[in-house]
């Protein structure tokens, strides 16, 4: 039990070094935009003198792919993302989806600090309700510390418990159990 609690942590840090380095050091040399070779060239915009139709109709396109590209971001955070949990545990286990839905949102939130993510902590029926609302708060907390210490702003994050009172799953099976043990994160309407 001992080891598992430390080698969980372990292996997601090496895991993040690893695939940090080979995002930073393996896959700009096959990016095909930007200059990776070392030179810091600078970027020069068009002055507004030299702006002709041309322009004007490329800069109409990449303000309506940069709209479409936020709505798609919008898109992304406004379906929910469970988490799932054991039974009575709350340990937070990543995957990519969890990880590309953070890098999503943080950057989303930077730029709008007047949105809100909402983080809702659910349980399956197991136990009774005075166990499992405060199971569900604590695992909402445990997410909202877990985005807080990843660079989350505390005041953006809106923490509920809701107990058993909304599965997704039956509670009758095992495998319906464990897609209630969860907690939901997305940006709050």
């Amino acid at each position: 039990m001992i080891m598992n609690r430390i080698l969980l942590p372990v292996l997601i840090v090496l895991w993040s070094l690893l695939y940090s380095w080979f995002w930073n050091c393996q896959r700009k040399p096959h990016c095909s935009v930007g200059n990776y070779n070392g030179n810091n060239s600078a970027i020069v915009a068009p002055s507004i003198e030299n702006i002709d139709d041309n322009n004007t109709a490329f800069l109409a396109e990449q303000a309506d792919s940069e709209v479409r590209a936020e709505s798609q971001v919008e898109e992304l955070l406004f379906n929910p993302l469970d988490i799932y949990f054991e039974t009575a545990q709350s340990e937070i286990y990543q995957s990519p989806e969890i990880d590309d839905f953070i890098t999503t949102a943080k950057k989303y939130l930077s730029a709008h600090p007047d949105k809100k993510l909402s983080v809702v902590g659910h349980t399956d029926n197991d136990g009774s309700d005075a166990t499992n609302d405060p199971l569900s708060v604590m695992r909402a907390n445990l997410l909202k510390d877990f985005l807080i210490a990843d660079g989350f702003s505390a005041s953006q994050l809106v923490i509920t418990g809701r107990g058993q009172r909304e599965p997704i799953a039956s509670n009758e099976t095992a495998e319906g159990r464990a897609q209630n043990r969860r907690a939901t994160i997305r940006l709050a309407e």
